[in-house]
């Protein structure tokens, strides 16, 4: 376990190694004043691509992502180690006059503020939007509620279960008659997360810190779900016909479902482009069912009857090969068939770990070597990277405002006694 002043010298090496770094965005300042998972996720993404990101969390109430799933006995937080990747914590109670001050002087020389509180919760903190552009008018506002910054939910707290319901999502995913279900992760805040993220870098194209380019991004949890479902909205609005959950199976092709091997392993399924089709019923040995009218396009075996007799007979081919075999065919014939990875087959796969989907860094607070998903997309000529994972509440204080705003260590020591940071 490293020491504190051991802690405070990783952080100063990681902030003097990023300002020789090449990556895109080193010159980018993000205070990322969010909690949990959305907002944060937006900041998360800007510091991999070399964001300087200062996390500010309260001095008493850590960021509640710290005690989602704890491994008490190895000393890691997964979910903060993950989202925290790449940011510098610093505390700052910002009901405090001092704290006060040290936010402005933190805004002043920063290009982007992202929060989520509730509508109007910063208002009353005295930093409304107008007067942070006041104090900065090149600073790049990112805000994330749950259902946005007007309208007369507009003052509803917002989580994303409660948005993933409210999009439409959580009614189609479901079994036929089944008990809608929520995803078993944060997906409406990931999706809010990287769409902030990207109206982030489109606002920075016309930015200058301090002088130019500030405005306010609004971003509700609900809306960006809800737009990956627009297909069936305006099917909906053109015909009047709610469209209903069809478990794995898609309503605008076919055939697409999860299927159970004779390991008792499962494997997904999506032929519904007319060649993948073919091929697929030549292999199962219903080369017939090509030219029958009930199968021969998209249109017609997405109908209940056809899909019902389709899934029967894939599922018996499937049913009597194990998932080995069943991948090994496909993949020879060009069928498009995958597994469905748990995380443990996930860790054994030789593509996750060739291809570098997966990396290992090391935890530096404890000296444990830990495993996480790499960055989403490779780019060559500006590479992002994840330098290290979440670090612990409040271990960039002597860093960043030491360092960059220029506090001594007795005022630093001073400030926290008062409970400012």
């Amino acid at each position: 376990m490293r020491s504190l002043k051991e802690l405070n010298r990783f952080i100063s090496e990681q902030r003097a190694k990023h300002r020789l770094s090449e990556l895109p965005l080193k010159h980018i300042r993000v205070i990322d004043l969010s909690t949990v998972v959305a907002a944060p996720f937006a900041a998360t993404l800007l510091g991999d691509m070399g964001a300087e990101v200062i996390k500010i969390e309260n001095p008493s109430m850590p960021d509640a992502l710290r005690a989602w799933g704890v491994i008490r006995e190895k000393g890691i937080q997964p979910f903060w180690s993950v989202i925290g990747r790449n940011k510098y914590p610093v505390t700052l109670n910002l009901k405090s006059q001092e704290g006060k001050q040290i936010f402005e002087k933190l805004i002043e020389i920063t290009d982007v503020l992202i929060e989520n509180m509730r509508p109007g919760i910063l208002d009353k903190l005295g930093f409304d939007s107008d007067t942070l552009l006041e104090l900065n008018p090149g600073l790049i506002i990112g805000k994330i509620s749950g259902y946005g910054q007007t309208g007369p939910y507009s003052h509803r707290p917002g989580f994303g279960t409660l948005a993933e319901g409210y999009s439409g999502y959580t009614y189609l995913n479901a079994q036929p008659e089944g008990v809608p279900i929520n995803p078993p992760m944060a997906l409406a805040d990931y999706i809010a997360g990287l769409h902030l993220a990207f109206a982030l870098l489109i606002a920075l194209r016309g930015q200058k810190r301090g002088h130019a380019g500030g405005q306010v991004i609004d971003v509700s949890l609900y809306e960006p779900l809800f737009g990956l479902l627009g297909p069936d909205f305006l099917s909906y609005y053109l015909t009047g016909e709610i469209p209903q959950p069809k478990g794995n199976e898609l309503s605008y092709t076919a055939p697409r479902n999860s299927y159970k091997t004779r390991d008792g392993k499962w494997v997904a399924l999506s032929c519904s482009a007319q060649k993948p089709f073919e091929r697929l019923m030549q292999c199962i040995g219903h080369p017939e069912m090509i030219k029958d009218p009930r199968f021969s396009t998209n249109e017609s075996r997405i109908q209940p009857q056809n899909r019902k007799i389709l899934n029967q007979v894939i599922s018996q081919w499937i049913g009597n090969h194990d998932a080995r075999d069943v991948l090994e065919i496909c993949d020879r014939l060009d069928i498009t068939v995958g597994p469905i990875a748990s995380m443990k087959d996930i860790d054994e796969d030789r593509h996750y770990t060739e291809r570098g989907s997966i990396i290992e860094i090391e935890d530096p607070l404890t000296g444990i070597a830990l495993k996480m998903p790499n960055l989403a997309f490779r780019m060559l000529g500006t590479p992002g990277q994840i330098r290290f994972p979440g670090l612990p509440h409040g271990s960039a204080n002597m860093a960043i405002y030491g360092e960059l705003l220029g506090y001594s260590t007795e005022q630093i020591e001073a400030l926290r006694e008062k409970n400012v940071i």
